[in-house]
């Protein structure tokens, strides 16, 4: 058995947002590389078209924009389509505003970090979740920070996101 497969030696199913750098693309190495099948989506092109030339199918990888509740559908329908409901659902994809006051975050800015951060995060499971209550099994995973305990007055809008991750 791998290392990363469940106890029962399956490759896992696995929807993974905010694949294009940092948690999300090592852990698109890391279960890769553990043999599972990975989804995952970005909304960087240049960064989905990379990881699609290193990881061929069936590996999958997508311009989505998690903000955007109707890309999200439009994704889980295609994967849906072909897949089982995914075994593990992980919400990655985050933003985070630039550092400064609340009251100097441009209000297009702050919109941005609430659309990705939570309501990315509502769209994603709304999308994928009723597949996997159908099939009676799955995990969910919100990522969150440590910020999303405490406060930072220099990235305000970030923090009141993860902590509604948290919440």
């Amino acid at each position: 058995m791998r290392k990363s497969e469940g106890t029962d030696g399956k490759v896992r199913r696995i929807v993974l947002t905010g694949v294009s750098r940092g948690l999300g693309r090592a852990l698109v190495e890391g279960l890769v590389a553990g043999g599972h099948l990975v989804w995952g989506c970005a909304r960087s092109a240049a960064a989905v078209a990379e990881l699609t030339a290193r990881h061929g199918p069936p590996q999958d990888f997508a311009v989505v924009d998690v903000a955007e509740a109707a890309a999200v559908a439009a994704w889980a329908e295609r994967f849906l389509a072909v897949h089982e409901a995914p075994d593990l659902l992980i919400n990655n994809a985050a933003l985070i505003n630039r550092n400064a006051p609340l009251w100097e975050v441009p209000a297009l800015e702050f919109d941005r970090v609430i659309d990705v951060n939570l309501k990315g995060v509502a769209n994603v499971i709304r999308s994928f979740v009723p597949a996997m209550v159908a099939r009676g099994r799955g995990v969910i995973v919100n990522l969150s920070s440590g910020w999303g305990r405490s406060t930072d007055a220099e990235v305000a809008p970030y923090c009141a996101t993860k902590w509604g991750i948290e919440g």
